[in-house]
């Protein structure tokens, strides 16, 4: 699922939002079921939701675990996302029973959780899969030393495009990691800075120590103009045959970075 919905000045992934909803939904449920008398139940619903989120991203890391062993602190960045639904309703309700046991408390809480577990597995079979359409490659940006770079060059082969600015402080987290990746992988990574000055990004890339290989200059944001990016950073993984396959808004992990990768390579 991508995409993100835009809640005042606030982008939130599309996938994450709906998370949200089911969170509240089951907390709503707790406080409707303590008015019927299932009181034991309310009163350990944060707790099951604590399991349940806990699980869900030990669930997520396990499966990523080579790429978190080298950046173990990186599990606790819960706000690059990376959850596993499974693992986290599993987890939901085996703290669910380990608080009730048996009884009528216990079937309230199981019929709470699998509400907003049906929804969350429904949303995702009615919505749509996301058309992305085809990458414009007519596009042609700049490098850091302000030569032209034709996008068309990567056509015939899987790539990555990450939307970027200096101002940006999601974007400054996780430029280190993207240009860290960009130097060892067989997929080109472009780190596309929008409408700033050449003069700014260079300040940036030297302070930061980040190599100007992988940067590029799109001094007129054309890209934000193709794909009406509402926030950055806006990462965009893009198939040998130029087809779309992911567009991932706001910060995100290593582990995330290698899920788009992997799909972009698998796309026929």
């Amino acid at each position: 699922m991508g995409g993100a919905a835009a809640i005042g000045p606030i982008l939130i992934a599309t996938d994450r939002g709906i998370a949200i909803l089911c969170i509240l939904l089951f907390f709503g449920l707790a406080a409707l079921a303590a008015r019927w008398g299932a009181t034991r139940f309310a009163g350990v619903a944060t707790s099951i939701v604590l399991a349940g989120i806990v699980t869900a991203r030990i669930g997520y890391v396990a499966r990523h675990a080579t790429i978190y062993a080298d950046a173990p602190w990186s599990m606790l960045a819960l706000w690059q996302g990376g959850f596993s639904p499974l693992a986290g309703v599993a987890g939901a309700a085996s703290m669910l029973l380990i608080r009730l046991g048996r009884g009528r408390d216990a079937l309230f809480g199981l019929g709470a959780l699998a509400i907003p577990t049906m929804l969350w597995f429904g949303v995702q079979t009615i919505l749509p899969t996301a058309d992305h359409g085809r990458f414009p490659d007519h596009v042609t940006l700049a490098d850091a030393a302000g030569k032209p770079m034709a996008l068309d060059r990567f056509r015939g082969r899987p790539f990555v495009v990450n939307l970027w600015a200096t101002w940006c402080g999601p974007c400054r987290r996780e430029l280190p990691m993207l240009d860290a990746v960009a130097g060892t992988s067989d997929v080109p990574i472009i780190l596309a800075d929008q409408g700033e000055a050449p003069g700014t990004v260079a300040a940036f890339l030297r302070a930061e120590g980040i190599a100007p290989q992988h940067v590029a200059l799109d001094i007129d944001r054309q890209l934000s103009g193709a794909f009406t990016v509402g926030g950055y950073p806006a990462t965009i993984f893009i198939a040998a045959d130029g087809t779309i396959v992911q567009t991932r808004i706001g910060e995100m992990s290593r582990a995330a970075l290698a899920d788009g990768i992997d799909m972009a390579r698998k796309h026929r």
